[in-house]
């Protein structure tokens, strides 16, 4: 996931969050809020 999170803002995607990622979901949740110029959020989940 981390390496999809890294490629993405290559390609004009900004993390959200970026103080509290992976973990903004919560200690128990391992995610990559992202967003893009338009607006547009897209969350990658992983397992723990």
């Amino acid at each position: 996931m981390e390496a999809l999170a890294r490629e993405a803002q290559g390609h004009g995607w900004s993390v959200l969050f970026a103080d509290r990622h992976p973990h903004a979901g919560g200690p128990l949740h391992y995610a990559a809020y992202l967003e893009n110029g338009d607006g547009f959020e897209v969350e990658l989940v992983a397992s723990a």
